[in-house]
């Protein structure tokens, strides 16, 4: 079974004292034993996701010695024939096995978007890390690196699926290191973590080898900088043109101005307004539950068991006002009567639900008809009980 949170990846390692002790801070290698990840992408599923997805650079790429294979080498794009300014990319697999087989590593980007399990710990570690994640996959099979030393602007937690494969860690460096800090072999089933900016490169063994990367990319101080900077647009002093052709004086004034307008509205709560801020920024991503929530009833019938899941991965928090239940998701503000309350906990405090589950809080037609409009306004999903 695959891992479904940031506990289960790190295993035996406990999660939090990881985040106390080493998130961005240094380099982990967590021995996890055989088929600890395998549940997560199999060859088959692999195989399948290359066989019924039309998959262009740079969403599916070759890269041999670090350098990039033409897509020409692999890929055909014959001409839409409705429309002959468009092209229809497909992969030649005979071509493309042949390029693999020469040392090439493949590379497939945001398998979060192509198989659920995958999926799943992606939003598990969205909810926990409060920014989006996106897990790319590498296979390869000769002793060709794909990718020469490099560092990465995104925290990456590396899961060896299938195969081994070599890593040499040189650490956090403004020039291109020379001596590496860490060299070992990562087994099927191990995790290894690298932090941001952390230079690393990696090697295959002559033998089939795939991984999984799990890019976080959190914010930076130049992030919660740039969201106060925006957050103070609205504030009449900071809005107004700059002084530039005013007297000396004048230009001490505005300054000293602006520094008080800064300096008032900066608090000890700013980093946790700007994670909230984010939070109800986040949009979800796409959930279908077609044919049901495309027909007027917009839910299954009474008669099929049917799950809700809250569609997001963030938190949310809501309060009472007026007699109402407000909260921010989506970018947007929703207001609710204040019998909703039980009902809306329960969607986003649980991973799932069913409407007899929301029924036991309100009346069985109440809550079909709120769960349904819910669903309309994509807070809610209908998935598989």
């Amino acid at each position: 079974m695959a891992p479904c949170d940031l506990q289960g990846l790190l295993a035996p390692v406990d999660a939090n004292t990881f985040l106390r002790t080493c998130w961005g801070n240094n380099f982990q290698h967590v021995r996890g034993g055989q088929g600890k990840f395998a549940d997560l992408l199999p060859w088959p599923v692999l195989n399948t996701i290359l066989q019924q997805h039309r998959l262009d650079s740079p969403r599916l790429r070759l890269t041999r010695e670090g350098k990039p294979v033409p897509a020409t080498n692999y890929a055909s794009y014959p001409a839409n024939r409705k429309r002959p300014t468009q092209t229809i990319p497909r992969l030649r697999a005979t071509d493309l096995m042949r390029e693999l087989r020469d040392g090439a590593t493949l590379v497939l980007d945001s398998i979060d978007e192509l198989h659920p399990p995958v999926t799943d710990i992606a939003e598990a570690l969205e909810r926990l890390f409060r920014v989006r994640i996106q897990v790319n996959g590498y296979a390869g099979w000769r002793t060709s690196h794909g990718f020469d030393l490099h560092w990465d602007d995104h925290d990456v937690f590396v899961l060896q699926v299938a195969g081994r494969k070599d890593w040499k860690i040189y650490g956090l460096s403004q020039e291109r290191p020379e001596t590496p800090i860490w060299e070992g072999r990562l087994e099927d089933g191990d995790l290894l973590y690298i932090p941001r900016g952390w230079w690393h490169v990696a090697t295959p063994l002559d033998e089939p080898t795939l991984h999984l990367t799990v890019g976080v990319s959190n914010p930076t101080g130049a992030d919660l900088l740039s969201w106060f900077v925006e957050k103070l647009r609205a504030n009449e002093c900071v809005s107004a043109n700059l002084p530039q052709f005013s007297s000396r004086a004048a230009e001490k004034e505005y300054l000293q101005r602006i520094q008080q307008v800064v300096s008032a509205s900066w608090s000890s709560d700013l980093l946790k307004e700007y994670l909230a801020d984010l939070d109800a920024k986040a949009q979800p991503r796409p959930r279908f539950s077609l044919p049901w929530t495309a027909s007027p009833d917009v839910l299954p019938p009474e008669s099929l068991s049917f799950a809700l899941r809250w569609n997001g991965a963030r938190r949310v928090d809501s309060e009472d006002k007026d007699g109402e239940v407000h909260f921010v998701a989506q970018g947007k503000r929703w207001r609710f009567a204040a019998a909703a309350r039980p009902m809306l906990e329960r969607l986003t405090l649980s991973s799932a639900c069913s409407l007899a589950d929301l029924s036991e809080l309100s009346d069985a037609q109440t809550a079909r008809a709120f769960v349904a409009e819910l669903v309309v306004n994509g807070l809610v999903a209908v998935v598989d009980a």
